[in-house]
């Protein structure tokens, strides 16, 4: 059963929306002291670290059955998408990444109703294209924005949306019994048989003591780590199983409203298109949710006939 957002969960989807639309600042910032894989290992490690208080709670409450599929939802939403968006953006537009991206909601709501039995509903699907087409017209009309794309990294790219779409319906369906923070401790502690080898494979713990040295890299890295995974990917799962999976993936349309306000901040101008842009993606988020209910309506003139 899905019940329509309260203000507990819009206050989680703007938390969320702030710290993931924050997260491209981190990354760019700990990319002057480590590499990709580097950071994306260590990512891993510091989120299992600074959910570690909750691993217990997680032993406790969580039968040994669940553990293989906790590590899939760690491995499809968390743990592969650090590689591919980077990987893929070697060969494609920082611009079409991010209409990408925005496709998150279109494939969770898809892959729900295709596999995992969602119902369809007019107020989903009709606030999901809005929102959508709010997305590509803020990021397709930005001054300077170019659409350069390579077959397979495209494609790759494309998978990242897919796996995400995977991810909060297995996490709706198969774990909504348990709580999200305990949960998701969990599932970073078993993303450690991934990320500790990788890490030292990457030489990413003997390259801390030099960032530290160099800069600020290491607490930028530290801050996507607590903020960006842990946190953010503990109040994600708390969200998917409180309310429509589509709610919590409607993040992924707010995010760029951050980095527009974060820009204006910094001095960049506002256009057409960011003004256009981000009154279809609140319109569309509203219509999807509940504010604006075409369901509602349907079912009030069904009953009168």
């Amino acid at each position: 059963m899905h019940r329509n957002p309260d203000w507990k969960d819009w206050s989680v989807l703007v938390v969320l929306t702030l710290i993931w639309g924050f997260s491209y600042y981190f990354i760019k910032h700990s990319l002057t002291g480590f590499n990709p894989t580097q950071i994306a290992g260590l990512r891993m490690f510091f989120s299992a670290l600074a959910l570690l208080p909750f691993l217990g709670q997680a032993i406790r409450l969580i039968p040994g059955k669940y553990i293989l599929t906790i590590f899939l939802i760690g491995l499809i939403g968390s743990f592969l998408p650090a590689f591919m968006y980077p990987w893929a953006q070697q060969k494609i537009s920082s611009s079409l990444a991010g209409i990408i991206n925005a496709f998150t909601p279109v494939c969770t709501y898809g892959i729900g109703i295709l596999l995992f039995m969602v119902p369809r509903e007019k107020s989903k699907i009709a606030g999901t294209l809005i929102a959508l087409t709010g997305a590509v017209v803020l990021v397709a009309f930005k001054p300077g924005a170019e659409f350069r794309a390579e077959g397979l990294h495209l494609f790759v790219a494309f998978l990242v949306p897919v796996l995400y779409g995977f991810n909060g319906n297995l996490i709706k369906s198969r774990l909504g019994q348990f709580p999200g923070i305990p949960m998701t401790a969990m599932m970073y502690a078993s993303l450690l048989v991934l990320s500790i080898p990788l890490s030292l494979m990457s030489g990413a713990f003997a390259r801390i003591p030099a960032s530290l040295a160099e800069g600020n890299s290491f607490y930028h890295l530290l801050a996507l780590s607590v903020l960006g995974s842990a946190l953010a990917m503990a109040l994600f799962n708390v969200l998917i199983q409180r309310v429509h999976v589509l709610f919590a993936a409607s993040v992924t349309y707010l995010m760029p409203l951050v980095s527009i306000v974060v820009g204006w901040l910094d001095g960049e101008q506002i256009g057409w298109n960011d003004l256009m842009g981000f009154a279809c993606i609140l319109l569309g988020v509203a219509t999807m949710n509940g504010l604006l209910s075409l369901d509602k309506k349907q079912q009030s003139e069904e009953i009168q006939s």
